[in-house]
């Protein structure tokens, strides 16, 4: 079954990219469970602005998903680090994903089209497309920004989510 990957980072304590992988089938019902998580006048779920009753009942609806993560980490954010974490995210996923949707992140909206132009010729994904997207352009997105958020706080954040989660090599 192709899936979608939706993808975020965090650059607290280095670099780390999360790669939700989603079964195509199950993306408008996982978007619409997450926007019924929104409160009045939010755009989006951000962990960071969240408080921590919030934080787990997104992290449990996350839960239930059928979406598995993959977690990439670099010791720095650095761009050449950014640009290696999105090369295992595409090598990782060349043979299923046919969408690959990256939260935008303005100062490196160049190096990651180069990175994913390279990528995608280097693993022969014709079929793959690649976006990348403001956060509130897709509830999916948030998914990846729960669980980097929780990796990255450790202790019983971490447990919430490491049934699903792996850790992948650059």
């Amino acid at each position: 079954m192709p899936i979608h990957v939706f993808v975020d980072e965090t650059k607290s304590k280095g670099l780390l990219m999360a790669a939700a992988r989603c079964p195509a089938d199950d993306v408008a019902v996982n978007r619409k469970a997450l926007r019924s998580l929104l409160l009045p006048g939010q755009e989006r779920l951000h962990f960071n602005n969240e408080n921590p009753t919030r934080r787990k009942k997104i992290l449990d609806t996350i839960a239930g998903f059928r979406m598995l993560v993959d977690i990439y980490q670099a010791d720095r954010a650095t761009a050449a680090n950014r640009s290696r974490c999105l090369q295992a995210i595409v090598r990782d996923n060349a043979e299923v994903a046919e969408r690959l949707v990256i939260e935008r992140d303005e100062p490196n909206v160049d190096s990651d089209g180069r990175a994913l132009r390279a990528a995608s010729s280097q693993f022969d994904c014709r079929n793959l497309r690649w976006d990348l997207l403001a956060p509130k352009a897709d509830p999916l997105l948030w998914v990846p920004d729960g669980v980097a958020w929780a990796w990255m706080r450790g202790g019983d954040w971490r447990r919430r989510v490491a049934a699903y989660c792996e850790e992948r090599a650059l």
